[in-house]
């Protein structure tokens, strides 16, 4: 389906003057620029799916300047496509990043694509647990030898 500015602004969540000024800045790339879609503007799908995951990183806080950096590199990464609608970006509120297919690989975005160091904290909590009744039995055993 070909959506006019309208109405993907509208589904989006987005103003028209912000879909706008996406476009004129080159943020978000009309699929069909007037010239080749009946002198207007088409969106499509993908479009939609970038409009609203900028709108939905403004809405967390993040700028418009790492927005607008995230979609440099990961279009740069990829040859010039549209690529939101098969990524997977997380932000801690400061950086963007990008979950990779590989296993435990996520790269930050915002550093041209620099490894993140990832670590899985329910392993370390569950490991923890471990040590703290490994360390209570060894201490009960401990007093019990001391006091013996």
């Amino acid at each position: 389906m070909i959506f006019s500015a309208e109405q993907a602004a509208c589904i989006s969540g987005c103003s028209l003057r912000q879909l706008r000024y996406w476009r004129d800045t080159g943020l978000i790339e009309p699929a069909f620029p007037p010239e080749r879609h009946e002198g207007r503007e088409g969106y499509d799908f993908r479009n939609l799916v970038e409009l609203r995951t900028v709108v939905g990183m403004l809405n967390r806080g993040i700028s418009l300047q790492k927005i607008r950096r995230t979609l440099e590199f990961l279009r740069r990464r990829e040859g010039g496509s549209r690529p939101l609608a098969e990524c997977k970006l997380i932000t801690d509120g400061s950086t963007i990043f990008e979950i990779c297919d590989r296993p435990q690989q996520v790269l930050d975005t915002l550093r041209k694509g620099q490894i993140a160091f990832c670590i899985a904290l329910d392993g370390i909590v569950e490991e923890l647990e471990d040590r703290l009744v490994e360390f209570k039995r060894d201490r009960a055993e401990f007093m019990r030898r001391l006091l013996a």
